[in-house]
């Protein structure tokens, strides 16, 4: 039963996460994103070297420092070299941030990714010693196929067909997002016995790199409450599907999966804490002005 349940990931996890990125390429307007990086190329840079640089080297030394198992070092490694969490797109914006700088960032991480991604999990996995187990071809051909060629795609069908682009995308977006939620379940049955198995301290070196990585981003991003929240967001929120992917791709499932849902759950609750703290802050920011 676990086998099947670990082949219906393999092939569904993808196929979702495809999914959803082609869906917010169908939102994304390039034209006006390359236009707001042109605005503020200093911001973009900066914000780029957040995501891609500074959250990497956090996960590096929160890993030396505090010394979690080898299977929770495994799985943040893979976390930390997988940005562009396309579930946090519409999410982040609901929530405060800014959407013109927000769709600037997602579409230059994504067309990055092929590169960035297997590039940081093959420096991570030097310097952490698991080098032997990773294929960067892999894990290249990977983020080609769910991210870099679904968003193009995206795009092209939003520049020839803008209103079906209009209805497709939020519809095909949800039936995504609904399938990746269906997929975590069978996940979470198979890596149920290893997250019962699984020490305290390995909850809070996940806590701590979830709120490192949401701390950077608050504290390099831009000066207005909008902006700020936006690169928090973005650096703290990992995109889960395809670290799964890559995970289970290239690990064992004892070594890459008991993580992620940890990660996914711990997430979710202190990202809202963080959300409800900046919703509060700005308002009284308004209220004061």
């Amino acid at each position: 039963m676990k086998e099947l349940l670990f082949h219906i990931i393999k092939i569904g996890l993808p196929l979702s996460i495809v999914g959803t990125v082609f869906a917010q390429g169908l939102m994304l307007a390039p034209g006006q994103y390359r236009a707001f990086c042109r605005e503020h190329p200093l911001l973009m840079l900066r914000s780029l070297l957040v995501v891609l640089v500074l959250v990497p080297l956090a996960a590096l030394a929160i890993i030396l420092l505090l010394k979690p198992l080898p299977a929770i070092g495994i799985g943040l490694a893979i976390l930390a070299a997988s940005p562009v969490a396309p579930f946090q797109f519409i999410n982040i914006a609901k929530q405060g941030g800014s959407l013109s700088y927000l769709g600037a960032l997602f579409l230059s991480l994504a067309l990055l990714a092929i590169i960035t991604v297997p590039a940081v999990v093959y420096l991570l996995s030097r310097a952490l010693g698991f080098q032997a187990e990773v294929d960067a071809l892999q894990v290249a051909k990977t983020v080609a196929q769910t991210i870099f060629i679904p968003v193009i795609l995206g795009i092209v069908v939003r520049y020839f067909f803008p209103r079906a682009a209009d209805k497709i995308s939020p519809v095909l977006g949800k039936v995504a997002q609904i399938v990746v939620y269906v997929l975590a379940l069978p996940i979470l049955v198979m890596t149920s016995g290893l997250l019962l198995k699984m020490n305290l301290w390995s909850y809070v070196v996940i806590a701590v790199f979830i709120i490192a990585n949401l701390a950077i981003g608050h504290v390099l991003g831009p000066r207005d409450a909008q902006g700020r929240t936006t690169l928090a967001m973005v650096s703290g929120a990992r995109n889960f599907g395809l670290a799964v992917t890559i995970g289970v791709l290239n690990f064992s499932r004892e070594q890459a999966l008991p993580v992620f849902i940890p990660y996914m759950i711990l997430f979710v609750i202190i990202s809202t804490i963080y959300l409800k703290w900046r919703k509060n802050a700005t308002t009284h920011a308004v209220v004061a002005n």
